[in-house]
């Protein structure tokens, strides 16, 4: 914001604010809202973007994008945060922490304002008085919770309203023991309304209060004859202790928590919850955000509290947050208060059994947050190929990506290994591993000359297609030496790159100097991540062969070891300990090596080693 007319045009506007709360929203050039905040006092608060020379980062970058004003004023500091809520999820600005997925997450709905309740899910929260338990991150957690309830609880599946007119005939529920019928009239409201009551517990996280409740009802039942209802309530209580008995004690003094943790990457980061109830962990739940570019951990979770503790119905007594988090929660706090009249406390500890939830759960929140930008990166593929295309000016969008590699021990055993990735994504039939022919020794530049020539002269001896693109893990002599091998087959214009490692340059057939670019462009991001399988595919070859050969130097000097035999030891020590170290009962785990086998071998590694140059 730097035209004098837009700073003036806006100081102008500012008069008219007074000193009530409310909400401003600031607007770009093109008439975009790029961020939505909240003030006791609109004017004090919107003047401050004016000054350049501001602290704050975000505020800093803000001013220079910064063109026009609009604000909407409220009787109170809760009614701005609530009106700020809806406003970012409208707006959508660059410059706020929300979340990033603007979707309604499922909830478990118990009809509560029906006669006789349902369970079911739902993604829309009506304020009928019907109890809404959530929001679950996780569509086929919420699926497998539904159907627990089912099969716990004999509670109707059916849309029907209830009571019916004229009695129904019950349906295949009723016969198995999942349904109480009360489509047939003859179920008592008060008798469906405990069923209901247990139902709520368990999701309320009450089990142990539930168990016994229900111990109680079982005894009475035994007492009164009904022998069929007390099967069905032990059966019942089983079902419950059994989930019981597997979630996890995190709290010896019961009570109900939500640790939260979070994981930051640049503009994106991810909160999880781990939601303890009467002492034992019982869920996870994990949310993706955007907007952090410019923001400290006070203003990421403030936001992310008003958007998640604002929607949902069951809430616990405290939440544990990091330290870095600690700041004035007053009006969120308040807020929460008048609407759900539940006094939410907010503990930052330092240390002890909750410091290592919050590492838990803060280490929950980095790998959810690594899964979701590797999907993403998934997703950049066909922007990577049409980079691919223009950068590199290829005649096609390289659909089909080869790339080789040449992998030895200090000369020995040297081998090559080409991937083929199609899509942007790795074809695993395309992989293929070749043993070096023609040289020994160091020689990396003729290695891929031979791989090259062998691969292009398969392709064509077999009339299949050539790859859109050959990357060849290498710098300029590599690349000269494959492009030679491509020539001399007559084969025309082959589009082949060399990538340097040192410094992530790509080479050009002919070009003495390396180009470079951004290193975190999509294009080069799969370029890397085929070069880098490449090279993982052809080291792992590379050490298996010298495993192998390792282990048939030891079984040469023993006699009594035949190729059945010889097959059995390489095939169980491949991916277990290395033969020379394995003792005399790992040996006769191995199918046909008796005690007596197993000692030579061990004599026969012994004296290998000693007859080793020191």
């Amino acid at each position: 914001m730097r035209d004098p007319f837009v700073i003036k045009t806006i100081q102008e506007k500012i008069k008219n604010l007074g000193s009530e709360p409310g909400c401003y929203i600031w607007k770009n050039a093109e008439g975009v809202v790029i961020y939505v905040g909240k003030a006791l006092k609109l004017q004090s608060r919107v003047r401050s973007y004016l000054n350049p020379n501001q602290k704050d980062s975000k505020t800093r970058a803000l001013h220079f994008e910064l063109y026009d004003l609009d604000w909407i004023a409220t009787r109170t500091e809760k009614e701005a945060l609530l009106l700020e809520a809806t406003l970012i999820k409208k707006y959508n600005p660059k410059f706020n922490v929300r979340l990033k997925d603007d979707k309604r997450y499922p909830f478990l709905c118990v009809s509560t304002s029906e006669s006789y309740p349902m369970v079911f899910l739902t993604r829309k929260i009506k304020d009928n008085g019907d109890r809404y338990f959530g929001p679950f991150t996780d569509v086929k957690a919420a699926r497998d919770s539904l159907e627990l309830i089912h099969r716990i609880f004999p509670v109707r599946k059916t849309k029907l309203k209830l009571p019916l007119a004229k009695p129904a005939r019950p349906c295949l529920n009723f016969h198995m023991g999942r349904c109480l019928g009360p489509c047939q009239g003859n179920v008592p409201e008060s008798v469906y309304s405990e069923l209901i009551s247990q139902i709520l517990s368990f999701l309320e996280g009450k089990k142990e209060k539930l168990v016994q409740s229900l111990r109680i009802s079982m005894v009475e039942a035994s007492e009164k004859m009904e022998f069929e209802r007390a099967h069905y309530i032990k059966q019942r209580i089983e079902r419950i202790v059994q989930i019981r008995e597997k979630q996890t004690v995190v709290s010896l003094d019961g009570g109900d928590e939500d640790i939260l943790g979070i994981a930051k990457r640049e503009n994106d980061g991810q909160v999880v919850i781990l939601e303890v109830r009467g002492g034992r962990l019982e869920n996870k739940k994990s949310f993706p955000l955007t907007g952090l570019t410019y923001s400290d951990d006070v203003e990421v979770f403030l936001s992310f509290l008003r958007d998640y503790y604002l929607n949902v119905s069951l809430l616990p007594t405290t939440v544990i947050l990091p330290s870095s988090a600690k700041g004035n929660y007053d009006v969120l706090l308040e807020t929460i208060l008048e609407k759900f009249g539940v006094s939410l406390k907010m503990k930052f500890p330092d240390g002890g059994p909750k410091k290592s939830l919050l590492r838990l759960a803060e280490k929950n929140a980095e790998l959810s947050l690594t899964e979701r930008i590797l999907a993403t990166k998934l997703c950049d593929q066909s922007v990577a190929m049409r980079e691919l295309q223009e950068k590199l000016k290829l005649p096609n969008l390289p659909r089909s990506i080869e790339c080789y590699d040449i992998s030895h021990f200090q000369g020995s055993l040297p081998v090559a290994s080409g991937v083929m990735f199609v899509e942007g994504k790795p074809y695993k039939a395309g992989y293929r591993h070749y043993k070096i022919r023609g040289y020994e020794g160091i020689n990396d530049p003729g290695m891929m000359h031979e791989v090259i020539a062998r691969r292009l002269s398969h392709l064509v001896n077999e009339n299949e297609p050539l790859p859109d693109l050959i990357v060849i893990d290498g710098g300029l002599t590599q690349l000269t030496r494959a492009c030679e091998a491509a020539i001399a087959l007559d084969l025309g214009f082959i589009p082949m790159v060399g990538l340097a490692k040192k410094r992530e340059e790509i080479y050009f057939p002919g070009e003495k100097d390396p180009y470079s670019f951004d290193i975190n462009s999509p294009m080069m991001r799969l370029l890397r991540m085929v070069r880098d399988e490449a090279h993982r595919f052809g080291v792992t070859y590379q050490r298996n062969l010298r495993k192998k050969k390792t282990l048939k130097s030891v079984l040469d000097d023993v006699k009594d070891i035949g190729v059945v035999r010889r097959k059995n030891i390489l095939r169980y020590f491949q991916s277990k300990k290395k033969v020379e170290d394995a003792n005399l009962e790992e040996l006769t785990q191995v199918s046909g090596i008796g005690r007596v086998l197993a000692e030579k071998i061990i004599q026969s590694i012994k004296n290998q080693k000693k007859s080793e140059p020191s």
